[in-house]
Protein backbone atom coordinates (compact mmCIF):
# COMPACT_ATOMS: atom_id res chain seq x y z
CA UNK A 1 0.00 0.00 0.00
CA UNK A 2 2.90 1.79 0.63
CA UNK A 3 4.66 1.66 -2.57
CA UNK A 4 1.13 2.72 -4.38
CA UNK A 5 1.22 6.18 -2.77
CA UNK A 6 5.33 6.28 -3.65
CA UNK A 7 4.48 5.73 -7.41
CA UNK A 8 1.74 8.00 -7.37
CA UNK A 9 3.64 11.60 -7.62
CA UNK A 10 6.13 10.44 -10.19
CA UNK A 11 3.32 9.17 -12.43
CA UNK A 12 1.55 11.85 -12.23
CA UNK A 13 4.71 14.27 -13.25
CA UNK A 14 5.31 11.81 -16.76
CA UNK A 15 1.40 12.50 -17.31
CA UNK A 16 2.15 16.49 -16.67
CA UNK A 17 4.73 16.80 -19.37
CA UNK A 18 3.26 14.25 -22.02
CA UNK A 19 -0.45 15.67 -21.30
CA UNK A 20 1.29 19.59 -21.85
CA UNK A 21 3.61 18.18 -25.50
CA UNK A 22 -0.02 16.38 -26.42
CA UNK A 23 -1.79 20.16 -25.87
CA UNK A 24 0.97 22.09 -27.52
CA UNK A 25 0.09 19.72 -30.44
CA UNK A 26 3.28 17.99 -30.37
CA UNK A 27 4.24 14.01 -30.33
CA UNK A 28 6.87 12.37 -28.10
CA UNK A 29 9.85 10.84 -29.58
CA UNK A 30 12.64 8.74 -28.69
CA UNK A 31 15.09 10.00 -30.64
CA UNK A 32 16.01 13.52 -31.25
CA UNK A 33 13.99 15.41 -33.20
CA UNK A 34 14.66 16.28 -36.97
CA UNK A 35 14.36 18.74 -39.40
CA UNK A 36 11.07 19.73 -39.99
CA UNK A 37 10.04 18.79 -36.10
CA UNK A 38 11.47 21.12 -33.14
CA UNK A 39 11.90 20.09 -30.01
CA UNK A 40 9.23 22.06 -27.80
CA UNK A 41 9.41 19.99 -24.36
CA UNK A 42 9.56 16.31 -22.88
CA UNK A 43 7.23 13.56 -22.26
CA UNK A 44 7.21 11.06 -19.51
CA UNK A 45 8.70 13.13 -17.09
CA UNK A 46 12.04 13.93 -19.15
CA UNK A 47 12.08 10.61 -20.45
CA UNK A 48 11.10 11.73 -24.15
CA UNK A 49 11.65 14.40 -26.38
CA UNK A 50 8.20 16.19 -27.60
CA UNK A 51 8.65 17.28 -31.51
CA UNK A 52 6.16 19.46 -33.41
CA UNK A 53 6.12 20.32 -36.74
Amino acid sequence: LCFLFQAAPAYSQETADTLACRQSRGSCSFVPCSAPLVEIGTCRGGKLRCCKW
